[in-house]
């Protein structure tokens, strides 16, 4: 017996939270081996640079939206039992796009010590030359990233989540492995092999098998008029044009961040870690299970339905992701401390990563907003408006960025980052509102400020009352940082839903058990993914994020 779409989307959204757990998990503990065999030196910075040219490579490829623009290619042709035609047009598009990918690979392995520059001016000649060779190491990985994606939409079309949701944790598995093999050796060389071998068997070699499983069928094939080609090509130029700040905010800290002191790139890029936490595992996984839902509603015309389902999930993420930022931001040393501060990794680079953790904790609640109200884009099949905000929100928060740093440094660069990222959610979710439900949104925004009122309430709290709770707990010891932020945390959280219960949050009065709090909202019953409905059968929705 078919189970019910609410279901379904509790169980995709269940294995890709537990999927971004485990991934953030591992990636906590490749960035503690980095920190503990080298600290945050020159050669870190210039191994968190090396990233730089690979991933704008990806981006200009779109292949970070490959279920955006895929999926609804794919689960067309399956919906109209057109699978061989399915099959063909992901034969093109894996050929043609792979061969441009490759051609791009091999291009920047000859043009990387020139680019280098470009992306990090503050870093001198030897600091060039290390990251150079680095990114030469590891901008192969991304010829995997892109076909594994597009194995991995396959799979997602056709509702198979399990296999997709290991390749992250293979990825980081095998950055650890190569590090801890080669890293006392060849230094951050050996976590760069890990990159390459991480990607080649988690996102490709995995992916192949498991897309094969669900009966792909793939032969080369280089067809420049194939209609799925086509349209995947016009979905992708919206997101190939932009220049979103969702992504080219992490490369505005490492431009920025290589005029700073040594080490600051490693500084921002640990903080940026431990702050993407709570967004993926409730930001990206609610929006993942959300979106083929939202896209259902859509593609059947029901825009008030849709903005309903779209609500109820962000209302219950906005409200955790509240909640993870007062901690957050109240117990940044001690979450630092934790995680990272041992071997070369000193209480100086606990201190400055806890300044950058505490401005990037902020903007927690915008990052998880953004996840689930460009979907709502996406599933009216608008790539555009999203990159347009993202861009724009990009060009306003660039004098900040140069500004902020120069007074503040790290903090500045944290702070600039979540200015922008405020400013672009704010944004998306204003025409979101205006295109589905108008003014009926309005008494919304009510309910989104008092949690954020309440996250205020609760952080200000922990700040003043963590001295008086702990007067013996050192948050400069390991036992004394994992004391405070375990009872602390828990302190601050029950400080912040009492304070959304006594400003009427119907949010907070909603969560009656512990369950509640832990698992995305149930949502109004709509058809399953890839289900024909009403007269227009044209596009089933897509099933990815």
């Amino acid at each position: 017996m078919a189970h019910s779409p609410t279901r379904q989307m509790g169980r995709a959204a269940a294995v890709m939270m537990a999927s971004v757990f485990l991934s953030r998990i591992l990636g906590y503990a490749r960035d503690a081996v980095i920190a503990y065999q080298h600290g945050a030196t020159p050669e870190t910075d210039a191994y968190f640079a090396a990233f730089t040219i690979p991933d704008f490579l990806n981006y200009l490829l779109a292949g970070g939206a490959l279920s955006i623009t895929f999926i609804p290619i794919f689960a067309r042709y399956l919906a109209e039992g057109r699978e061989e035609d399915g099959y063909r047009s992901f034969s093109s598009i894996a050929t043609v796009m792979g061969i441009a990918m490759l051609f791009f690979v091999i291009l920047g392995e000859f043009l990387t010590e020139q680019l280098i520059p470009l992306i990090a001016p503050g870093f001198p000649r030897e600091q060039i030359r290390i990251a150079a060779r680095l990114t030469r190491i590891v901008l192969p990985a991304q010829l995997f990233f892109y076909l594994g994606g597009l194995l991995m939409a396959v799979q997602y079309a056709r509702n198979r989540f399990l296999l997709p949701a290991t390749a992250p944790l293979i990825y980081n598995g095998g950055i650890i492995l190569g590090g801890l093999l080669l890293g006392k050796r060849f230094g951050m060389e050996g976590f760069a092999w890990g990159v390459l071998a991480g990607s080649f068997v988690g996102n490709f070699v995995v992916q192949a098998f498991g897309a094969r499983r669900t009966g792909l069928s793939f032969s080369p094939r280089f067809d420049l008029s194939d209609p799925g080609l086509k349209e995947f090509v016009r979905l992708s130029i919206p997101i190939m044009l932009g220049f979103s700040l969702v992504v080219v905010d992490e490369w505005m800290t490492r431009i920025f961040g290589s005029f700073l002191l040594a080490g600051a790139i490693t500084w921002l890029n640990n903080a940026r870690r431990l702050m993407q936490v709570p967004v993926g595992v409730f930001g990206q996984a609610s929006g993942v299970a959300s979106y083929p839902f939202l896209s259902a509603l859509a593609a059947r015309g029901e825009r008030e339905a849709m903005w309903e389902t779209l609500s109820l999930t962000l209302r219950w993420v906005f409200f955790v992701s509240c909640a993870a930022a007062a901690v957050t931001a109240v117990l940044s040393r001690e979450v630092v401390l934790v995680v990272f501060q041992r071997g070369a990794f000193t209480i100086g680079d606990t201190l400055q990563t806890a300044a950058a953790l505490s401005f990037f904790s902020v903007g927690i609640p915008m990052w998880c907003a953004q996840t689930i109200v460009s979907r709502g884009f996406f599933a009216l099949k608008d790539t555009w408006t999203p990159t347009l905000v993202g861009t724009g929100a990009w060009l306003c928060t660039l004098p900040a960025y140069y500004w902020l740093t120069q007074r503040m440094g790290v903090r500045g660069l944290a702070l600039a980052s979540t200015i922008g990222i405020c400013l672009h959610a704010v944004v998306l979710f204003g025409i979101l509102m205006k295109r589905t439900v108008g003014r009926k949104g309005v008494p919304e925004i009510g309910e989104y400020v008092k949690m954020a009122v309440a996250g205020t309430a609760a952080a200000l709290g922990g700040t003043y009352g963590l001295a008086a709770l702990f007067p013996r707990a050192s948050w400069e010891t390991f036992t004394g940082s994992l004391t405070r932020f375990a009872a602390g945390g828990a302190a601050v959280g029950i400080v912040y839903y009492l304070s959304a219960l006594l400003l009427r949050s119907r949010t907070a009065r909603s969560i009656r058990t512990r369950g509640d709090l832990f698992r995305p909202p149930r949502v109004p019953d709509t058809p399953e993914p890839g289900e024909t409905t009403g007269p227009d059968t044209g596009e089933p929705p897509a099933t990815g994020a």
